[in-house]
């Protein structure tokens, strides 16, 4: 839903988004963010999520001898994008981070700074949108190929007619559309995260549709570099940066493509480029005040769905509860798999403590604390609402 505020001062956060060729010095640039000072003069914690499979590795000896204390980072290495987005949230929600055991599994040891204190982001760098990207395609495809094996049952295929069905499967525009979502939505968890934040992808050659004079559509380069990743990941960012190497003086150079911090310029080249020149960001922060705007995409999404709804049936007005349509009244779609699905998808997101606290609540109620063979739909929506509370 809509909201509002009466305008005052509020700080502004680092929303950056640094994209270029293998070592082109993005990480390095993104790492920088460890030397940077809160309001009180205290080190920045830095959740750090690696894509990129031990990108920040090689840097941390460098950063511990320019004073770093890599207590104040926390490294998280994951390649899903799902999981890149609940660690945001824990950071929005101000959660405490626990150990990973050696099977990514959650322990009961929380994470803790440099002070010793519980582990509190002051801000988060996202290490590899371009593989996020691909991860998330490939679980597409993969759903993609189970959808076609739904029709090829249907169709009755069989054969090399069921296997070109099945194998063939490709990312329909309807999947794109999907990522595309996914990628807005990334870059909307950040900015409603409450803390700085940088995002690292690779960079491929922009492409425009044109029409040869044969009447074929054909994809050219336009000479552009653009970033690697979710189609639009930069149109929501504050800051976008290219990195390169000059190949006359072999320097590590920035592209600023849009600074709205005022910094630099549109278009200007920066050599051996420093992050520590938006400090002067967070020191015109002193004395404003924190607003943190929520991602709503996807509510809005649903509000407009609900809308659209009541526009549709000619109850514009009429709260959402009171409209039921011939399709709620007739058809149920859940199914034991989307219960048992939507369970563990809860759990997952809980900490240890709160596992422990639900398992207790259902042993209580004589309810199963595995859910993997249960089949009873009742018993499942009973388990999902003590779940949930």
């Amino acid at each position: 839903m809509a909201k509002g505020r009466i305008a005052k001062q509020a700080k502004t956060k680092l929303n950056m988004i640094i994209y270029g060729a293998s070592f082109s010095g993005k990480t390095t640039l993104a790492s920088q963010l460890a030397y940077y000072k809160r309001e009180d003069g205290s080190p920045f914690r830095v959740l750090y999520i690696d894509a990129e499979t031990g990108g920040l590795d090689s840097y941390l000896d460098l950063m511990e001898a320019n004073g770093v204390n890599l207590g104040n980072i926390y490294i998280l290495y994951t390649q899903s994008l799902t999981e890149v987005r609940q660690y945001i949230a824990k950071v929005k929600n101000n959660e405490d981070l626990y150990e990973l055991d050696e099977d990514g599994n959650e322990t009961d040891e929380i994470v803790k700074d440099a002070e010793g204190l519980p582990f509190r982001a002051d801000a988060i760098v996202i290490d590899g949108a371009t593989i996020l990207n691909l991860t998330t395609q490939s679980g597409l495809v993969e759903f993609s190929k189970k959808r076609n094996k739904v029709k090829a049952d249907k169709d009755g295929l069989i054969g090399d007619a069921r296997l070109v069905k099945i194998e063939g499967a490709g990312l329909e525009i309807k999947d794109w559309n999907t990522i595309k979502f996914k990628g807005q939505d990334l870059i909307l968890d950040l900015m409603s995260s409450g803390v700085h934040c940088i995002t690292t992808c690779r960079e491929t050659d922009e492409k425009e549709s044109i029409r040869t004079e044969d009447g074929q559509i054909a994809s050219v380069s336009t000479g552009r570099k653009i970033p690697d990743g979710f189609k639009g990941l930069e149109y929501n960012t504050n800051t976008v940066l290219r990195t390169f190497i000059d190949p006359e003086t072999n320097q590590i150079c920035a592209q600023v493509i849009k600074d709205r911090t005022g910094v630099h310029s549109v278009g200007e080249i920066i050599e051996d480029p420093s992050l520590l020149d938006w400090q002067v960001v967070l020191d015109r922060n002193k004395g404003k005040e924190n607003f943190i705007l929520k991602n709503d995409l996807t509510k809005a999404v649903e509000v407009e769905q609900e809308l659209y709804a009541k526009e549709v049936l000619g109850r514009v007005g009429v709260p959402a509860e009171e409209i039921e349509t011939s399709e709620n009244n007739n058809v149920s779609t859940v199914t034991p798999d989307s219960l048992r699905a939507e369970i563990n998808a809860t759990i997952k997101a809980m900490t240890p403590v709160q596992k422990t606290e639900m398992k207790k609540k259902l042993t209580e109620a004589g309810l199963p604390t595995a859910f993997k063979a249960v089949t009873d739909i009742e018993v499942l929506k009973t388990v999902l609402s003590i779940v949930k509370q």
